[in-house]
C-alpha cells in the first residue's frame, strides 16, 4: 500500500499530508477528478467515480493519492466507499492492501465479504477463501455471488464432498438455479470429478448455457474423454446453444487428441462457418493442431491464407515457434529460410521463444554457422537458448566451440540470468562422447557432483553412456552401481556400454539381471542393444537365441533395426551365405540397414560376390546414399580392385549437398581433424601408417 495511505489509516494525517500523498491538485488530478482540477470540493460521489476509473485502468498510484484524499475527508467509513476501494486495489492486484482496507472497514456487507474472497480466490488461496465464509455467516448472510466464488475455490481443491456441502448451502438458501450459480455449480462438480453429476445439473437447469456446456466439454478433454467431449458438444448444438471461443478452443484440443484428418478438416470448417476464424486464440489454436500432429502441409496452407489476407497478425510467438519446428520434422531448410525472412518482416524479434526455434531449426538442418551468427545477435538470452546453440554446436561436431560457450555461460560472473542445467550438461556429456575424451567427461562428472545434478536420472543414464563410448568401462560400471533408482534406459545404457567394447557375457549378465526385475521389461531398444554386444562378441548362438524370444517371450515385434543386428551377427563371424539366407526369408521387404550390415562385413571377409550382391539392392533402394558408396570402394580396394574401388568413389562426387566427412580425435586436449582421404595433414603418413595396422588388426 502507498505509505501515505497507511499513515493515513494509522491515524498519522499530518504525516500523509507532510508526505504529499492528498496532494489534489498533483496526482489525483490524474485520477480522473475533474472536480479538484477545476476547484470544486471533492466529493463523496467524486472519490466514487474516482476510484471506479482508476480500477478500471489499474492506476494503483492515483488511486492509492485518492483513498489517502477520501481519507482526509471522512469518506472510508463509508460502506460503499470501502466496497470500492476493494474492488480497486483488487484489481490491481494489492491483495494485501486490500485485506488492510477490509480490516478497518467499520461496517462489512456481503459485498465486502465477497469481494475479499473473490481476490483471495483470484491467488489460488482456495483454503483462505472457504475460512472467510464461514467467518462471514457469523455477520451477513450469504447470497449468490458470494456462493458463486466460493464454488470457484471449492473446484480449484478438487473436492467433490466441499462441492456438495456448497451446493446444499444453494438449495438450503433458496437461491435460484438460473444464471451464472447454476454455472458455476455445473462447473465446480465438473473440475472436481463429478461430470455425471454436472451432466444432470444441466438436464434440471432446462438445457443449460454455453458456460455450463463448455465447462463439462473441458473437464472432459482434459481427463482425455475425447468421445465423451465431441458428444457434448453435438448435445449442445442440438439444443439450440451456440459455442463461444473457449467452447471452439476445447473442442480443438480434443480433435487434436484425436489426430485425424477428416476430424481437422470438419473443425475447421465449423469455425469457418460459425465466424471465429479470426479469433487469435482460434486461429493458433487451429495451427498448432495441424503442425503439433505432424499436418504440415495442411496447416502450412492456413498459413499462407491468413498471411495473404492480411490477417496474420493474429499470430502468436509460440505458433510461429511450432511452424519452425515443423520445417525440422519436414527437414525443409529453404521454407525455414524464408520463415526467418518473413519473422523479419514483421519484426517477430525480438521474441525468445521464435529465436530459440530459428536456432533449432538451423541446428537440425546441419547450419550450426547460422544458428550461432542468430544466437550473437540475440539481445537477451535465456537457458534455453544456451542449452539450444551447445547442443547445436554439439551435434555438428564443433566440440570446442560449445565447450567455450558452456565455460561462458558458467563464469559469465552474473552478466546473464542463466545458469548451466541438466540439459546444458547433458549436451556436454554427448560432446564428450562424440569426442572420446573421457579426461573431458571425468572433468564433467565432477562439476555435475559439485552442483548437485548427478542425482538426476538421465545425467547418470548419460554419463554410463558417455563413459562407455570412451572406453571407461570401470567408471561406467561404477556409475551404474551407485545408482538409487535405475530405469530401463539406465540398463539399456549399461548393456551398450559393455557391447561396444567387446564384453559381450557382461553385456548379457546385465540382460539377465534386467529379465529378473518385475517392475522393468525389456523393450525394442533393449534387445538392439543385446544383439549388437554379442555381434560385437562373436557370440552368434546367444544372439539367436535372444532374437527369436523377443516376440515368443515378452511380445516385442522385430523390426528393421532388429533384422540389421542379426544380419551383422551372423556376417561378423564369416557366416555370409547364413546371413544372405536370413536376408531371404525376412517377413518383410529387407531394408537399407539389412543390406549395409551385410555389406560392412564383407571387406573383412573378401566377399566380393556378397558385397555386390548387397551393393545391387542398395543402389535400389537408396539410391543417393554415400555409407554404402563407400562401402563398397572399400571392398573392392582390400582385393586390390582400384579401378572399380575409384570409379565407385567417383559416383559419390556426382551427389552435392553435404559436405566431405570428417573425423576429430582428442589429443592432450587439443581436438585434432583430419578429413576423408586426407593427404593434405601434416601428419597424413603416420595417420595411414596406424590405420593399416588397425585394419590387418580388425582382419585378424
Amino acid at each position: 500500500m502507498n505509505p501515505s495511505v497507511s499513515l493515513c489509516l494509522d491515524g498519522s494525517l499530518p504525516a500523509a499530508l507532510h508526505a504529499g500523498a492528498v496532494d489534489l491538485r498533483g496526482s489525483a488530478r490524474r485520477s480522473h477528478s475533474s472536480s479538484c482540477e477545476e476547484g470544486r470540493p471533492f466529493s463523496f460521489n467524486h472519490a466514487l467515480d474516482s476510484l471506479s476509473s482508476c480500477a478500471a485502468s489499474t492506476d494503483l498510484k492515483s488511486g492509492s493519492c485518492v483513498h489517502a484524499a477520501a481519507i482526509k475527508r471522512g469518506f472510508d467509513a463509508d460502506v460503499i466507499v470501502g466496497n470500492t476501494l476493494l474492488n480497486f486495489y483488487s484489481k490491481c492486484r494489492r491483495v494485501v492492501d486490500a485485506a488492510k482496507v477490509f480490516e478497518y472497514m467499520p461496517e462489512r456487507t456481503v459485498v465486502s465479504w465477497t469481494s475479499m474472497m473473490s481476490a483471495f480466490c483470484e491467488l489460488g488461496e482456495s483454503d483462505r477463501v472457504i475460512s472467510m465464509y464461514r467467518q462471514m455467516l457469523q455477520e451477513v448472510d450469504s447470497n449468490e455471488f458470494s456462493l458463486s466464488v466460493l464454488l470457484k475455490a471449492c473446484a480449484r481443491k478438487g473436492d467433490p464432498r466441499l462441492v456438495e456441502s456448497v451446493h446444499c448451502c444453494v438449495v438450503k438458501g433458496g437461491h435460484g438455479m438460473d444464471g451464472f450459480l447454476s454455472n458455476a455449480l455445473v462447473g465446480a462438480y465438473a473440475k472436481s470429478g463429478c461430470r455425471l453429476v454436472a451432466e444432470r445439473l444441466i438436464g434440471e437447469s432446462e438445457g443449460g448455457d454455453v458456460v455450463s456446456w463448455t465447462s463439462l466439454i473441458s473437464r472432459a478433454v482434459e481427463e482425455g474423454e475425447v468421445e465423451t467431449a465431441m458428444s457434448y458438444f453435438f448435445r449442445m448444438q442440438e439444443d439450440g446453444v451456440a459455442p463461444n471461443e473457449i467452447t471452439i478452443l476445447s473442442v480443438l484440443r480434443a480433435c487434436s487428441l484425436i489426430n485425424g484428418l477428416l476430424v481437422f478438416k470438419w473443425i475447421q470448417g465449423l469455425i469457418m462457418k460459425v465466424g471465429w476464424c479470426l479469433d487469435d486464440f482460434v486461429l493458433n489454436s487451429l495451427l498448432e493442431m495441424y503442425l503439433v500432429n505432424g499436418y504440415f502441409f495442411e496447416g502450412m496452407q492456413i498459413f499462407c491464407n491468413y498471411m495473404f489476407l492480411g490477417e496474420d497478425r493474429y499470430l502468436q510467438p509460440e505458433t510461429l515457434a511450432v511452424i519452425l519446428q515443423g520445417c525440422c520434422r519436414s527437414s525443409f531448410l529453404e521454407l525455414g529460410k524464408q520463415m526467418h525472412c518473413y519473422l523479419i518482416k514483421k519484426k517477430a524479434f525480438p521474441s525468445l521463444v521464435v529465436q530459440n526455434s530459428l536456432i533449432n531449426f538451423y541446428a537440425e538442418n546441419g547450419h550450426a554457422h547460422s544458428a550461432l551468427e542468430l544466437f550473437k545477435r540475440m539481445p537477451v538470452k535465456d537457458i534455453v537458448s544456451w542449452n539450444s546453440i551447445i547442443s547445436c554446436l554439439a551435434r555438428n561436431g564443433n566440440y570446442s566451440e560449445a565447450l567455450l560457450l558452456f565455460k561462458k555461460i558458467h563464469c559469465n560472473g552474473g552478466n546473464e540470468p542463466s545458469r548451466p542445467d541438466f540439459v546444458t550438461v547433458l549436451a556436454m556429456l554427448q560432446a564428450c562422447s562424440e569426442m572420446s575424451s573421457s579426461q573431458l567427461g571425468q572433468m564433467f562428472h565432477g562439476y555435475i557432483t559439485k552442483t548437485g545434478l548427478v542425482c538426476d536420472v538421465f545425467v547418470q543414464n548419460s554419463l554410463i553412456d558417455m563413459y562407455g563410448r570412451t572406453g571407461r568401462l570401470d567408471l561406467a560400471k561404477s556409475v551404474f552401481q551407485d545408482m538409487q533408482i535405475k530405469d530401463l534406459p539406465s540398463y539399456n545404457s549399461l548393456i551398450t556400454a559393455l557391447g561396444i567394447n567387446g564384453a559381450g557375457p557382461s553385456a548379457l549378465r546385465a540382460f539377465d539381471k534386467l529379465k529378473e526385475l518385475k517392475t522393468i521389461q525389456p523393450n525394442g531398444v533393449t534387445f538392439i542393444n543385446v544383439l549388437s554386444a554379442c555381434g560385437h562378441a562373436g557370440m552368434v548362438e546367444e544372439g539367436l537365441r535372444i532374437f527369436y524370444s523377443m516376440k515368443r517371450e515378452y511380445g516385442v515385434e522385430p523390426s528393421m533395426e532388429h533384422f540389421a543386428c542379426v544380419v551383422d551377427l551372423l556376417a561378423r563371424s564369416g557366416k555370409l551365405e547364413e546371413a544372405l539366407a536370413f536376408i531371404k526369408v525376412m517377413p518383410t521387404v529387407p531394408g537399407p540397414t539389412v543390406w549395409g550390415a551385410l555389406l560392412g562385413a564383407c571387406a573383412i571377409h573378401n566377399r566380393i560376390d556378397v558385397a555386390e550382391e548387397s551393393a545391387k539392392w542398395l543402389s535400389l533402394l537408396d539410391p543417393q546414399g554415400k555409407a554404402w558408396r563407400v562401402g563398397m570402394s572399400n571392398v573392392y580396394a582390400s582385393v586390390g580392385r582400384w579401378e572399380d574401388s575409384w570409379k565407385v568413389r567417383a559416383e559419390l562426387e556426382e551427389f552435392d549437398g553435404k559436405e566431405a566427412a570428417w573425423s576429430s580425435v582428442a589429443v592432450r586436449g587439443e581436438d585434432v581433424k583430419f578429413m576423408v582421404n586426407d593427404t593434405k595433414h601434416p601428419q597424413s603418413r603416420r595417420i595411414y601408417e596406424v590405420l593399416t595396422t588397425l585394419t590387418n588388426h580388425v582382419k585378424l
